[in-house]
Formats: structure tokens, sequence, C-alpha cells
């Protein structure tokens, strides 16, 4: 499968490695994709992957995952060239946090997932891998067991494909919470286990749902 991922960061680059070992074609989209820093990933990645701009990484790939900070990720989408994205899915593994005065959630009313829903509105949106960190995305790991990763969207046929990308990651306990409405919980969930992992110094905390 022919995958693009916006965002050249520790979350993009971790994505796009667990990707290409899974055996699929992966193009990361950069505002500066010739930088020395993507170089070694460029070398790892071999034919499989490559650091591309943002438009190319749009236009190669079927899903797109949207791995860009938060506070950019709206101007990056308007730059794109017009129906770049038009039905195809996007990946939303973004939060929107702040971090003034402990951390919260930036919106009572909505959400990050429903914000790119609506900013694209074209594309089907599914949320998911925004309850981990970078370090749990690619076959996570941890002594007690295996986490949950929950998906969210309102497209069946595009959260079976993200589901199937899961699967390559590693994923095993997949929740679908239903319609992109249900991102609100999994950013709450989210920030649950960033205030747990301050307050119990342990950091690379996930959920896992218990079955009677």
């Amino acid at each position: 499968m022919k995958i693009g991922i916006f965002g050249a960061g520790r979350v993009g680059k971790t994505i796009g490695e667990g990707l290409i070992r899974a055996g699929h074609e992966v193009r990361i989209g950069s505002r500066d994709p010739e930088h020395a820093k993507h170089r070694e990933w460029k070398r790892e990645a071999g034919g499989k992957g490559d650091v591309v701009s943002l438009n190319e990484a749009a236009r190669f790939g079927d899903p797109v995952f949207a791995a860009l900070p938060w506070d950019g990720l709206k101007e990056a989408l308007e730059r794109l060239e017009p129906g770049v994205l038009k039905n195809k899915t996007v990946v939303d593994v973004t939060n929107a946090v702040r971090f003034e005065d402990g951390p919260r959630l930036m919106y009572g009313d909505t959400s990050a997932g429903e914000l790119v829903q609506r900013w694209l509105p074209d594309s089907s949106v599914v949320k998911t891998l925004n309850t981990v960190s970078d370090r749990r995305m690619v076959h996570p790991s941890f002594r007690d067991g295996m986490p949950a990763m929950f998906v969210s969207g309102n497209d069946a046929r595009a959260k079976n494909q993200v589901k199937s990308l899961l699967e390559d990651l590693g994923w095993r306990d997949m929740i679908d919470l239903g319609d992109i409405r249900q991102s609100r919980l999994q950013e709450a969930l989210m920030l649950a286990c960033v205030i747990s992992e301050i307050r119990l110094g342990s950091p690379g905390m996930a959920f896992a749902l218990l079955r009677g």
C-alpha cells in the first residue's frame, strides 16, 4: 500500500518505519524535505521510503496520516493543492492540548478529530494512535499485557482500512468507538494517560480493556 504521512518528526518517522517494515511504501511530507536531519531515515528506509513535500506525500498516499503538531496542522492543510485529499482516508493522530497550569484539552465542545474532518469534508477522517507516545505506537510491549487502541470515524470502509494498518503495526486489541465525535473520548483518554504518567513518574502508559 502507498501511504503518505504529514510530519517528519518522531511520530511521523516512527509510524513510517513501522509501515515500511510491514511491506508498505511510505512518503513522509515535510516543509523542508532536503534537510540533513532526514538523511539517516531515508537511508534506513531504502527504496521503500522517502521524505518529500507535503503535497507530494498527499498525492502519493491513500491513506495519509496527519502527524504534524496541532498548532501547525490547519495551516499545512490549507496550503495543500485543492482536492489532493479528496475521497482519501486521513488518519488523525494529533492531540489539541495546552500545558499552561497543567495539561488541559484545548476544546470543551469539539475535538481535534472533529475539526480535521470539518476542514477536510471530502475526506474520511479516522482518529487513532493518539492515546500513546511515539515509543509505543509500533509493536507495543507492556509488562502487564497488550493495550487497546481506539478508532473512530464516520466511514466504515476507512476504519477497516486503518484497522488493517494497525494490525501491521502490531496492535491486536482494537476498539471501534463509533463516529468521529467519539474522538473526544480518545483525546480525553490521552490526557488521562499523560496526567497519570506525571503523577506516577512512569512514562509510556496506555489503556487496556479487561473483559469479564
